[in-house]
């Protein structure tokens, strides 16, 4: 009950704060409830509870008002306003010095004010006549009576006077001499309850209203929570009582990295984080607000990314090193030279065997067939119309010679384009197992493997399920060792990158375990966060180059007039521009078009119609190409 007497009003304790006292510890007493207990704080919803304990370290003047002390209406001033103010003297009468003293001086901050008596009176044998102006200066006390040092001026010289609280009169305040400055109003806290005048406003009568900004430190707030002073709140500075209050601030996953000197320590989880809904797993789905965990060490974590299918469904995995099953290498599959040339710029030796025909049109370029074997060679270049094109060269042996063991007679050196497409299948003769950081060391990424020994530490392996997966890349990243505090030995990696849960270091003691194990080896995650793994993981594939222009030949120009030219034969003369489409050579020549509709001697082609009303709209005509020997018109009809 004694906090609630000393609360006040946000606004006006902040006003009445010097910057030098600063900083200053203030507690909520109360406020504004319900929907306006919660304020929106630099695009921040805070809520400010009765109890709440706040540090206010810095204030900022914002924004000055002027109130009109008659009409309550406010007028914006600049904060750099360089006018003059007096005060504006009360028109109230006092009939004791104390009363006047306590109007004027409300608060407990007092300031130099003028008076006057509407009477003579005496004061220590001297006389002092009816309204001769006196300044207040200061109060002081003695044997238990409180006196007010004022200062009355007898032309050059100040008379000091001692007029006691209990002098009864008839006083009233004085028109001030003194003029004040917009900076020096705001640092007086009595000035600013005062009313003041200014002539280069108006002649009314107005109440200095500041608005500060204050930066203030709260309980669990990660950064300063800037606040303006006008919150409709009440507070009690408690700095001379609360003693040493540590103020909890939550640490990102990037913070809490930082402070290995801490670990193993007990955090506590303050928000659900997104990263839950990134993996297919119970284990990550119960890092929810308010679990407590155990930080055992930050570590570099090496795993890789893959990629199965099954059907039409496709599932993305992390394979941790740590994973204890076998692989085996399956063959690749390849769909043009272009993916080879690849292979053979990284310096990688291939054998492929065509499991397609292939058959270049342009150029001098050997044709492939089903069963050919191909040894890639190396990688050149040739110029092309002063450009340097790309070329693969290749050892090419017949599907003949390889069943024969033939390579001297029935083996070639050729040179092929890369933009020849075809199917191509690895020949791969090793039939060895591999772990998966022997895999790593020994084959280049990207490769496609099947596992043919499960993880004997897993009850149930999924990617034993696919005949196929895909090694796609080897990913290093930074991570937390995490283990739940009920089952501290049963660790999984939190990735500090991804992860954006906020917590805050816990002071318990941290629970016997074992030796950290990992529980999870291979991780199934969301389509969404493989993407976006691909997406932040540098690009080292080359793109794809250009085809050749294709050589034009000689080429047949079809007229528009199509039944003409079945009649006539003759008709038909080579062009460049033979297979372009008949409408578009309609639309580029519009005078020519119109010429023969509107030629009655012209041919035209017939179309024939089912039913007459549909023969103005909707007619279509389809012309075939050049390998049928006769053209076809049919009508669709819509409805």
């Amino acid at each position: 009950m004694e906090e609630l007497e000393n609360a006040v009003p946000l606004s006006d304790f902040i006003i009445s704060l010097p910057a030098s006292s600063l900083p200053r510890i203030i507690k909520i007493a109360c406020g504004v409830y319900q929907q306006s207990s919660i304020y929106d704080i630099q695009g921040t919803e805070c809520s400010l509870s009765t109890g709440d304990v706040l540090k206010v370290i810095s204030k900022r003047l914002k924004s000055v008002s002027l109130v009109d002390s008659k009409t309550g209406k406010y007028h914006h001033l600049p904060v750099n306003f360089q006018g003059l103010f007096e005060i504006s003297e009360d028109t109230c009468i006092y009939n004791n010095f104390g009363a006047l003293h306590n109007e004027l001086c409300s608060g407990g901050y007092t300031h130099g004010f003028w008076f006057s008596s509407l009477s003579d009176m005496i004061i220590g044998g001297q006389l002092i006549r009816r309204h001769i102006p006196i300044q207040y200066m200061s109060t002081e006390t003695y044997k238990k009576c409180k006196y007010a040092n004022c200062q009355m001026y007898v032309g050059p010289k100040a008379l000091c006077l001692k007029i006691p609280f209990s002098k009864e009169g008839q006083f009233y305040e004085h028109k001030a001499l003194e003029s004040y400055s917009l900076d020096k109003i705001l640092q007086s806290p009595i000035l600013l309850k005062s009313c003041l005048r200014c002539s280069e406003i108006g002649n009314g009568s107005y109440i200095v209203c500041p608005v500060y900004e204050i930066a203030t430190v709260m309980h669990m707030r990660k950064d300063l929570v800037i606040m303006q002073s006008s919150l409709e709140v009440d507070v009690i500075d408690i700095t001379d009582n609360c003693g040493v209050i540590d103020f909890v601030k939550p640490l990102s996953l990037t913070e809490a990295s930082e402070c290995e000197d801490k670990f193993p320590i007990v955090a506590e989880i303050l928000d659900n984080s997104k990263y839950t809904s990134f993996l297919k797993s119970d284990i990550f789905s119960a890092l929810r607000k308010g679990k407590k965990i155990v930080i055992h060490k930050k570590f570099l974590s090496r795993k890789v990314l893959a990629t199965a299918s099954k059907g039409k469904l496709s599932s993305f995995f992390y394979i941790h090193d740590s994973y204890k099953g076998m692989f085996r290498q399956r063959p690749r599959e390849f769909s043009t030279i272009y993916d080879l040339w690849i292979h053979a710029v990284a310096g990688t030796k291939l054998n492929v065997v065509v499991t397609q025909d292939s058959e270049c049109l342009e150029g001098s370029f050997p044709s492939l067939g089903i069963g050919d074997h191909l040894k890639v060679l190396h990688h050149t270049t040739r110029k092309i119309s002063t450009k340097d094109v790309d070329f693969l060269v290749c050892r090419k042996e017949l599907a003949a010679a390889a069943a024969a063991d033939d390579d001297d007679d029935e083996s070639e050196e050729i040179v092929l384009p890369l933009n020849l497409e075809g199917r191509f299948v690895e020949e791969i003769t090793n039939n060895k197992k591999y772990s998966l950081n022997s895999l790593i060391q020994t084959l280049t990424l990207p490769c496609e493997v099947k596992v043919v020994a499960k993880d004997p530490s897993m009850n149930c392996d999924p990617l034993c399920s696919f005949s196929l997966l895909k090694l796609e890349e080897l990913i290093e990243e930074p991570v937390l060792l995490i283990g739940f505090q009920e089952t501290p030995s049963e660790c999984f990696e939190l990735p500090i990158k991804y992860s954006d849960v906020s917590l805050v270091f816990l002071e318990d003691p941290v629970p016997p375990s074992k030796e950290p194990n990992m529980v999870a080896h291979v991780e199934e995650l969301t389509e969404c966060f493989y993407y976006s793994i691909r997406k932040d993981q540098p690009c080292k594939e080359l793109p794809p180059p250009r085809p050749p222009k294709r050589q034009t030949s000689l080429k047949v120009e079809r007229p528009y007039n199509n039944y003409a030219s079945e009649k006539n034969p003759a008709s038909i003369k080579a062009s460049p521009t033979a297979f372009l489409n008949p409408l578009e050579k309609h639309i580029d020549t519009p005078q020519k078009s119109m010429s023969c509709m509107s030629n009655p001697n012209t041919s035209t082609p017939r179309i024939d119609t089912v039913e007459e009303e549909f023969q103005y709209d909707h007619d279509y005509e389809e012309v075939r190409d050049e390998m049928f020997s006769k053209l076809k018109v049919t009508t669709k009809k819509t409805y």
